[in-house]
């Protein structure tokens, strides 16, 4: 179902022309710029009472539209992109056209799978602080919640509860398969690594577990799903191009219909943070694998790590050059590193009308002249893969805390 307004903004009162596309979530809120002057305008639709409009007034309109107003498409499920209006050629539609009715199936899929969750917020919030503070009102939570019965108050079964709840939870994050493929990965790499280098194994192990790495790295983690979930809005029509094969060969500014880039950029900047610790796993195994001594690296001249202990020091961006035909496969266009340095120290600058996103990713003074563009929806498709890889390499976490419960030996 669609809905067409005629708006007239609250500060130039210029006229633009809304079509709305309507979701099955139960509230449904939007926001775009006046394409004149800015100013934020929100159309929401709450779970009680009529549509509210936030920055402009809606005038007497019958329709249909004459192309003498701006126009702008508003589906907070899938992207839009900026065109003019054709009659019938609604967001959904379009979305359908490009990717096919089968994977349609699978997007609506996830998306009822989100309509249901994101009011379980606050839910997931608890659950990760109770996870190891207050093992009864964790299993209590986890059994009420998500139907996930903890076993003991045995640090193992309370992981097996916790990554249980995590995957019923976040799954509509994932690519279908993607997570059991990574687990199947991590547990074939202990498995051979118990087996032909135990020893120099749970060396890695005691020195991970010992200094608290893994631990503070799982908490780091956990503090991230919640963030997830709450901004699962924006992230839609982000889940929308897992099935688009023409989207990374386009030019084309994609729209997102909700939101704007300042209250994302602290997620990037925190994802890619966690997946910098996490490559320091990532390499103590390949070390294991390769030299025997998870802190011994190969021969990168002087500029060779010394140590894990100094690898995890190494700048998020060259972390990869020192893995040597490594183990684990790395998307290194995930390692933005100057997007993500460029987010962190303010060096980046959004168009709320076009929604694009200019960064300097160079030192230059007081000089900012060498810009990089991208779009808030490459942006925020850059945040969910990040976060797909931060969740992949947290399974690594899992059996390395599995490892550790069931199989290590103190004596080691």
């Amino acid at each position: 179902m669609n809905f067409n307004y005629q708006l007239k903004c609250n500060t130039c009162e210029s006229l633009i022309d809304v079509r709305v596309g309507m979701s099955n979530r139960d509230e449904t809120p939007m926001r775009f710029a006046c394409v004149n002057c800015g100013e934020p305008i929100h159309i929401i639709y709450p779970r009680k009472g009529g549509i509210k409009i936030k920055g402009a007034v809606s005038l007497p309109f019958e329709g249909p539209f004459d192309g003498s107003n701006p126009f702008v498409d508003l589906h907070i499920d899938f992207p839009v992109s900026f065109e003019p209006y054709v009659m019938g050629m609604t967001a959904f539609m379009k979305g359908v056209q490009r990717i096919g009715y089968e994977n349609y199936q699978v997007h609506n899929h996830r998306l009822n799978a989100l309509n249901f969750l994101y009011p379980k917020v606050d839910t997931i919030k608890r659950v990760m602080r109770l996870y190891d503070k207050n093992p009864d009102l964790f299993g209590r939570l986890c059994k009420k919640e998500f139907s996930e019965e903890l076993r003991s108050s045995e640090q193992k079964d309370l992981n097996l509860a916790l990554y249980a709840v995590i995957a019923k939870v976040f799954f509509p994050f994932s690519m279908p398969n993607e997570n059991a493929e990574s687990v199947n990965i991590f547990m074939r790499v202990t498995r051979d690594l118990m087996q032909g280098k135990k020893e120099a194994f749970d060396k890695f192990i005691r020195d991970i577990i010992s200094n608290d790495f893994l631990k503070n790295l799982q908490k780091d983690c956990l503090e991230i799903y919640p963030e997830i979930l709450k901004y699962e809005l924006v992230f839609r029509p982000a889940l929308f191009f897992d099935f688009d094969q023409q989207y990374q060969n386009e030019l084309v500014a994609f729209r997102v219909s909700t939101d704007e880039f300042l209250t994302y950029k602290d997620l990037y900047k925190d994802i890619s943070e966690i997946m910098s610790r996490q490559l320091v796993l990532i390499a103590g195994i390949n070390n294991i694998i390769l030299r025997g001594d998870h802190n011994e690296f190969g021969d990168f001249g002087k500029r060779t790590p010394k140590s894990l202990n100094k690898y995890a020091d190494v700048a998020f961006g060259q972390k990869i050059e020192f893995l040597d035909d490594c183990w684990y496969e790395i998307d290194e266009s995930l390692y933005d590193n100057q997007l993500r340095n460029s987010i962190a120290h303010f060096k980046a600058e959004y168009d709320d009308v076009s929604q694009k996103i200019t960064y300097y990713p160079r030192k230059e003074g007081m000089n900012q002249e060498k810009q990089e563009t991208l779009f808030f929806m490459d942006f925020i498709r850059k945040c969910l893969l990040s976060y797909r890889e931060m969740h992949r390499m947290h399974h690594l976490i899992k059996c390395l805390f599995n490892y550790y419960y069931i199989i290590y030996s103190e004596k080691a």
